[in-house]
């Protein structure tokens, strides 16, 4: 008899233990995933699911004009095995985190190349992707956040997000021709009968803020994408009152707020990787605000008339820069 006081009390402090185990396993925002099947492809989403709680949700616990994880804790991630349209934007197969930017006039959902981060990790220079969504208010409220996928035939859908009263969908088809998103192209003149090229990838905007952002300033830009830039030239010339003799070169840049600083490198073409004891010439370029936004990313050398002289011009966004070209 007189063990029995001492099981009561063992089972009474065993309590509170399993009471706090049973609301570890509960969490306020438990992780969840969506899928959706498209022509034996499959996208997918992976968020924290947060509930309102007697709590204002938009404009409020989802601050207007800031950026959301859209969940919470971890950071959403979208994944897509094909590539696609979403948006209205070419998306390539991957996996990709899932940012809105919410107003009281519209959204944006915004796809972000980093992975893996905390959801309040977000870092606009690593931004894929940013795009007008639809916005409707629904009938009743949405206490849980929700995103679901609707497919709206064998190769096209919709995906939508709702909490509250809101939800924001989008729509999104699969494309197999989106590739290469940011493409190869060049541009060349004669001048005084010798050829003067510039071969170079054209990145999008893709809805980003293009300088500053995905362009860093006062940081060295491969000035496209995907291989480095390369310069040809069969006689010797100047770019800008820099002297740069017959031969081929890379171009890199640095961008600043105020300026553009073009720089010619003699590393051989191929990866953009930057050698700065490589580099032959440093040249300032002119800029200007664009007259109406220049996408994709362009380069062109651009004929005056004379046989001796072209004009170098690279353009993005709202931002376009020049430098004279001339035969010696």
């Amino acid at each position: 008899m007189k063990s029995l006081p001492l099981l009561f009390v063992g089972l009474f402090l065993l309590l509170p233990a399993s009471s706090e185990a049973q609301n570890r396993e509960q969490p306020l925002s438990p992780r969840d995933s969506v899928f959706c099947l498209i022509d034996t492809n499959m996208i997918s989403v992976n968020y924290g699911r947060p509930s309102m709680r007697g709590r204002k949700i938009m404009g409020e616990l989802v601050p207007w004009n800031q950026v959301w994880r859209t969940g919470a804790n971890e950071a959403t991630h979208f994944r897509t095995n094909y590539d696609m349209i979403l948006g209205g934007i070419p998306v390539m197969r991957g996996t990709y985190t899932l940012f809105t930017l919410p107003s009281p006039t519209g959204w944006k959902i915004i796809l972000n190349k980093q992975r893996g981060q905390w959801g309040t990790r977000y870092d606009a220079t690593q931004d894929y992707a940013r795009f007008d969504a639809i916005v409707e208010e629904l009938p009743a409220p949405v206490e849980t956040l929700t995103v679901a996928f609707d497919a709206t035939g064998r190769t096209n859908g919709r995906m939508k997000i709702m909490w509250e009263k809101t939800m924001v969908w989008t729509r999104f088809e699969k494309a197999d021709n989106i590739r290469p998103v940011s493409p190869l192209d060049s541009t060349e003149v004669f001048l005084e009968n010798r050829k003067v090229k510039v071969k170079y990838s054209k990145p999008y905007m893709r809805g980003r803020e293009i300088w500053g952002v995905v362009v860093p300033y006062d940081s060295i830009w491969r000035t496209g994408a995907n291989m480095a830039t390369v310069l040809q030239t069969e006689g010797d010339i100047t770019i800008g009152g820099a002297n740069i003799p017959a031969g081929t070169y890379t171009l890199y840049s640095k961008p600043a707020a105020g300026g553009f600083k073009l720089i010619v490198n003699k590393k051989a073409p191929g990866q953009a990787l930057y050698d700065p004891s490589q580099d032959h010439a440093h040249i300032e370029l002119t800029m200007k605000n664009a007259d109406e936004p220049v996408d994709p990313f362009t380069i062109t050398l651009e004929p005056t008339g004379r046989s001796n002289t072209a004009i170098l011009r690279l353009g993005w966004g709202d931002r376009e820069y020049a430098a004279d070209v001339v035969a010696k």
